[in-house]
């Protein structure tokens, strides 16, 4: 990414950064802990900035990242600090274990056979958004490869599982087996806050802050509840599963 593409990045996340940063700070105060710890375990700044896990101990980059947020008392130099540090990262990209597919990824299936679905939206320069329905028929051929590479590769995959806002929406359920977006059910316990199962319903299809999700948060925010967090959010993480023969007859993936 050139070094104007980074800055049209850190222009247009600009407010994303602050709304999180700001979520941070709430859950700072609520919990005693530092600052640096909450972005660490309630934003997905570390996934934004490309940045892999690092030991607490070590120098790395987000280890001084968080380091410089806890010496900057004023939001705005905390913000300023934010951009700056995300202007000098690499550019974002799929954990090591995620075989990517268009907008579509999955993880390994783990010992009990159950097989991790992610979505990301990698079509922000287009017209449309990537759940329009003129883009079911590229999203369903991206579906279709990823399952046909599913039951060449993982033979003892069993069940898919989902874990989004996204599941909230017609637009995105309709790309699957019907079973699979009725099983939507509240999680069984906390919701990891540090990647876009909840953070991602804030962004458009361009990748801008939603103004008026973030009213809603904001408004929201003075009754947040600091040891369930994730119900602050206006669209919950919604958790889905079903076996994954349903999803090869599905896509016409033979087996």
């Amino acid at each position: 990414m050139s070094s104007g593409d980074r800055q049209e990045a850190a222009d247009r996340l600009a407010g994303y950064f602050a709304l999180q940063l700001d979520f941070a700070r709430r859950m700072a105060a609520g919990r005693g802990v530092s600052l640096g710890e909450a972005v660490n375990r309630y934003t997905n700044l570390r996934r934004r900035f490309g940045l892999p896990d690092e030991d607490p101990a070590s120098a790395g980059p987000w280890t001084a990242f968080l380091q410089g947020l806890e010496g900057r008392a004023d939001p705005r130099e905390q913000e300023a600090w934010t951009l700056a540090t995300f202007l000098g990262c690499p550019e974002e990209r799929l954990p090591d274990d995620q075989t990517p597919f268009g907008c579509f990824s999955c993880q390994p299936p783990g010992p009990d056979g159950r097989l991790r679905l992610h979505f990301n939206n990698r079509e922000m320069g287009a017209d449309v958004g990537p759940l329009h329905r003129s883009r079911m028929p590229a999203r369903r051929e991206e579906l279709a490869a990823l399952f046909a590479f599913v039951r060449e590769t993982y033979p003892c995959a069993a069940y898919v599982l989902g874990s989004s806002w996204l599941y909230n929406l017609e637009a995105y359920r309709r790309l699957f087996p019907p079973a699979y977006g009725a099983s939507r059910r509240a999680p069984p316990g906390p919701v990891r806050l540090a990647g876009t199962s909840s953070w991602g319903q804030f962004l458009d299809r361009r990748g801008r802050l939603k103004p008026d999700m973030q009213r809603r948060f904001e408004g929201d925010l003075a009754a947040l509840d600091v040891e369930a967090p994730w119900r602050a959010f206006p669209l919950p993480c919604l958790v889905t599963e079903a076996p994954i023969g349903l999803f090869y007859d599905h896509y016409g993936v033979a087996t």
